[in-house]
């Protein structure tokens, strides 16, 4: 073997991670044990603190450092601690022997960690403190699972919660922002994941982690994503750099937040499209309203026809009084999702399906709007790169 494969064996792999990144990680670490140490000082003598903080500094590693992976997750994290605390009160008072138990705690949290799918490897170090850590952790008793155990817990989580929250390319627990993302309007029903155009699916790696089986430090979900963005890259360097704004359509038809829902209609009939952007007076992009809107306001319980009740809808009311939306902005759909000029085209095809959007507005380096991308567009532009 040579120098240079005994080190890529051995040594550490390449980092992917940015500054920023590993910055942040450090400072969510800095406050968390700040405050397991300020915490545990007041149940604990100084014999046995130090045992409790060093399982919490290892989870800190997880919840900062990598806090997108399944060892990290909130159940790994509070039941994997709990659960191995108890293990850990519970062998100290049934085995004598140091060393036996000692043994004995941390096999029966690693097993009953595996089983409860709360696998978390400080839980280890917190089963072993309960056994080694001392006469102030011993004298606690199963008190210790409560505080400081549980109580350092609950001060790590919400910390980790906030800080891994606020910077936009984290999120915990992992695939939180999936649930509090705004919902489409639309009628149309997204499809079921298994029908994404994808070319491995998550019923693909689950059979794959399977069969290897061993436990990989990697979700399911965060698996897919590396995948389809090494995907990406690939087909990127096979089409060369097509930005939207090589193939965005610029005579934009829009509406302002003040335009009349009824002339909206309108535009929408004459113009043979499905949806306008809705701007402000300088080209800010409020929302986006589209027949989907419109189609929303009809009941299908309702005694009175489809086309009778969009007829009332779309006509101005001219009583002074209205409970009903009368402009663009009253009944557009916000927040409006956007692509930037001079990103891939590639991006579009994931946000066309998880969105199910048929109009993506086009923002410029001023985030104004300046063009309109639909599928039709992103189309012709494969038709064009194969010719």
């Amino acid at each position: 073997m040579t120098i240079k494969e005994t080190i890529k064996l051995f040594g550490p792999g390449q980092s992917t991670v940015s500054l920023q990144e590993k910055i942040i990680s450090a400072v969510g670490g800095l406050i968390a044990i700040g405050l397991i140490m300020f915490i545990s000082q007041y149940y604990l003598d100084s014999k046995g603190g130090p045992w409790v903080v060093a399982s919490m500094g290892a989870s800190a590693v997880l919840l900062f450092a990598v806090p997108k992976g399944p060892l990290s997750q909130p159940w790994s994290f509070v039941a994997g601690h709990l659960f191995s605390a108890f293990i850990g009160i519970s062998v100290a008072k049934l085995v004598s022997d140091p060393v036996l138990a000692s043994a004995l705690a941390v096999s029966l949290a690693i097993f009953v960690m595996y089983v409860t799918r709360s696998l978390h490897p400080p839980g280890g170090a917190t089963a072993l403190t309960a056994v080694v850590g001392g006469v102030s952790i011993t004298d606690l008793g199963y008190m210790y699972m409560l505080t400081p155990i549980a109580l350092n817990l609950l001060v790590m989580l919400i910390w980790a919660l906030i800080i891994n929250n606020l910077v936009p390319s984290r999120c915990y627990p992992n695939g939180i922002k999936d649930v509090f993302k705004p919902k489409s309007h639309s009628l149309i029903k997204e499809p079921n994941d298994i029908s994404r155009p994808n070319l491995i699916h998550r019923s693909d790696l689950h059979e794959a982690l399977t069969e290897m089986d061993f436990f990989v430090d990697v979700s399911e979900g965060e698996l897919n994503k590396i995948f389809n963005l090494s995907l990406m890259h690939t087909h990127k360097k096979k089409m060369g750099e097509i930005l939207c704004r090589d193939i965005m359509t610029t005579n934009v038809i829009s509406v302002q937040y003040d335009t009349d829902v009824e002339k909206v209609w309108k535009l929408l009939i004459d113009n043979r499209v499905h949806a306008f952007p809705v701007i402000d007076k300088v080209g800010y992009v409020l929302g986006v309203i589209s027949m989907d809107d419109f189609l929303n306001q009809i009941s299908v319980d309702s005694n009175s026809s489809i086309m009778n009740q969009l007829t009332d809808f779309v006509l101005k009311t001219n009583t002074e009084y209205t409970d009903k939306p009368e402009f663009a902005g009253h009944l557009m759909t916000k927040p409006a999702i956007t692509i930037k000029e001079d990103q891939h085209i590639l991006e579009l095809f994931d946000i066309f399906y998880t969105q199910n959007i048929h109009h993506l507005p086009v923002l410029n380096s001023k985030n104004k709007l300046s063009g309109i991308i639909t599928p039709k567009n992103l189309l012709m532009a494969f038709q064009n790169s194969e010719e």
